[in-house]
């Protein structure tokens, strides 16, 4: 949420102007019109919803709300995703690098729930430098069955463990320092590396209708 306020995406509720479908939404799973609008504005897709709630597609991601956010927020206003995540890690990155002379890798986070489970953890919206996503396809288990689908998802993991300590109300912690992390520096890498085609999702898979074109919300 910091790195958005401090690229100002902000949007304040009074100046929204919420149309029909957004009203419909509204009404149906009981948010605020302005709320809901910023929602059908920033997101590729809504799916559905449960009460408080949208199940949106985001930079291609499934997440709540199109991962708008009024926790936090100055008053009456809302806050966007940056525009760019992965640009505004290396961003950050750079600058980092520039002013202490230090090469580290850098997770942008929010936070998303799991299906079927209570509660949230961290997300990683954007990152650079080291490898997000460790494809351990080959590999032997203990047992010596080679690993056959299993990639592990590092940035999201590093994000999950920041989001622990930042929490998500009044804690002011908005930086993490993860030392000794177990990644691998590169310097093109983001977290575009995750995406996953709807097709080879476990769960969109089951939701999305057969033929639907994913690339209309990439």
């Amino acid at each position: 949420k910091i790195v958005g306020i401090s690229e100002k995406r902000i949007r304040d509720i009074h100046r929204i102007k919420p149309t029909r479908e957004a009203i419909g939404l509204a009404r149906r799973f009981s948010l605020t019109s302005p709320f809901a609008q910023a929602v059908l504005d920033e997101s590729d897709m809504v799916i559905g919803g449960v009460r408080g709630a949208l199940l949106t597609i985001k930079d291609g991601y499934a997440v709540a709300n199109a991962g708008i956010d009024r926790k936090n927020a100055p008053l009456n206003s809302l806050v966007l995703w940056p525009h760019d995540p992965d640009l505004s890690a290396r961003t950050l990155r750079d600058q980092i690098r520039r002013e202490f002379g230090k090469h580290v890798g850098v997770v942008i986070v929010d936070s998303r729930v799991t299906p079927l489970r209570l509660g949230t953890t961290g997300l990683a919206i954007g990152a650079a430098g080291f490898r997000a996503v460790e494809d351990i396809r080959g590999n032997v288990d203990l047992h010596g069955r080679e690993v056959r689908i299993t990639f592990r998802a590092i940035a999201d993991a590093l994000a999950a463990t920041a989001q622990l300590v930042m929490g998500e109300s009044s804690e002011r912690k908005p930086f993490v320092i993860i030392r000794e992390a177990p990644v691998k520096m590169e310097s093109d890498s983001g977290v575009r590396e995750a995406k996953l085609a709807w097709n080879r999702c476990l769960y969109m898979s089951q939701i999305m209708p057969p033929g639907h074109d994913q690339s209309q919300h990439n």
